[in-house]
């Protein structure tokens, strides 16, 4: 299985959307912007759009890559409602979701907005903006909060190996290990 980062640009600035490549179809996570280009990236069926927060650089092409492929969307509420998003399939923390021949664990993850989730998929982790290179998400807009965002580090990072890569919603692909080292915003009793 693979993981491909598809940077796209959202109002002048780049936002990962990603392709997971599952042994019986494709997985569209966060269809931001440039649904040409999401869309040129598939190899076969999209079986689902997963979705990691509802701001608009994370769901701004949703609707044409929904209308383009007919794959069902996958959200927590809490982001889904205030973003207007309908006909969606409720997340919630703990679901275990087998699509395509992928087996992800979610969790739910707030701090950087109400209704943002981490995607667990075998060793890695698709966070949103949950963490960012050297950084975590933003916490001082409407919805976000810097104490559930500590939370939400804690819930995941006991989760990670040496191995494990870190997919999120801005910049390259991360590995846990470096940032466990490096990110002055993790939580220090868990770094």
């Amino acid at each position: 299985m693979e993981i491909e980062r598809v940077a796209v640009s959202f109002d002048g600035f780049e936002v990962n959307s990603y392709v997971v490549h599952a042994p019986q179809g494709e997985l569209v996570v966060d269809a931001g912007a440039e649904p040409e280009r999401i869309l040129g990236r598939l190899r076969g069926e999209a079986v689902a759009i997963l979705i990691t927060h509802g701001h608009a650089d994370h769901i701004g092409a949703l609707e044409e890559v929904r209308r383009a492929t007919g794959a069902p969307v996958y959200m927590h509420p809490a982001d889904a409602e205030p973003a207007r998003v309908a006909g969606y399939d409720p997340l919630e923390d703990g679901r275990l979701l087998e699509l395509g021949g992928a087996a992800l664990r979610v969790l739910h993850t707030p701090g950087h907005s109400p209704g943002s989730v981490t995607f667990v998929l075998g060793e890695d982790q698709l966070v949103g903006d949950l963490i960012l290179p050297g950084s975590v998400g933003r916490t001082d807009i409407p919805g976000a909060s810097w104490e559930e965002i500590e939370l939400s580090l804690r819930r995941v990072m006991p989760l990670w190996s040496e191995r494990t890569r870190l997919y999120c919603g801005h910049g390259p692909v991360l590995s846990a290990a470096e940032e466990r080292a490096k990110n002055p915003y993790l939580p220090p009793e868990v770094a």
